[in-house]
């Protein structure tokens, strides 16, 4: 059962545009693969509701797990959902933060939530960009790490998720592979 430090609250404002055409998938991840393998799930708006997330869940199979995609269709245009997958264990630190805040656009950042996956960080904002700033932000993620410091952004994700043409961040937790579900952490500053 999802809680209401889930991402699906914080990204419910942009479910207001009853135009919106949202992206999810059932996925089974295979580590050091090139693909997972993945059914494409499209929900209006309208229907994405807490019920309908909630049979999804638990509908999944033993091995699978349920992604909310950053692509979302408006009016026959594509627009994406900034996401970041980080590869922080741990606590998440200002020094995150304050290179974020350096290599990401403002209006990003300024509506952006950051979530505990379980191993790692998750973060979204709800400023939707178009896909060549998509492109430049996904390039912008990378230039976060530090050269000589413990990475920040999880490379590997940008790499699978810049040749799948669109972002990937887990809403489920239904297999061993995960701790949890995602949830809400305060923001640092």
């Amino acid at each position: 059962m999802i809680t209401h430090d889930h991402p699906y609250f914080f990204l419910a404002k942009l479910y207001q545009n009853e135009d919106a055409i949202f992206h999810l998938s059932k996925y089974k991840y295979v580590a050091d693969s090139l693909f997972d393998e993945r059914e494409f799930i499209s929900v209006r708006a309208t229907e994405l509701t807490e019920s309908w997330l909630e049979s999804a869940i638990n509908s999944l199979d033993p091995e699978y797990e349920l992604a909310l995609h950053s692509k979302v269709l408006i009016r026959n245009r594509t627009y994406h959902i900034p996401m970041i997958d980080f590869s922080i264990s741990g606590s998440f630190t200002t020094e995150a933060v304050n290179r974020m805040r350096y290599f990401l656009p403002k209006n990003v950042m300024l509506n952006m939530e950051i979530y505990d996956s379980g191993r790692s960080f998750h973060a979204y904002s709800t400023t939707l960009i178009q896909p060549k700033k998509w492109i430049e932000f996904m390039g912008r993620l990378l230039l976060i790490n530090s050269r000589k410091d413990q990475h920040i952004v999880d490379t590997r994700w940008v790499g699978h998720r810049l040749i799948g043409g669109f972002s990937s961040l887990r809403w489920s937790n239904n297999t061993n592979q995960y701790l949890g579900l995602p949830r809400r952490i305060p923001f640092p500053t």
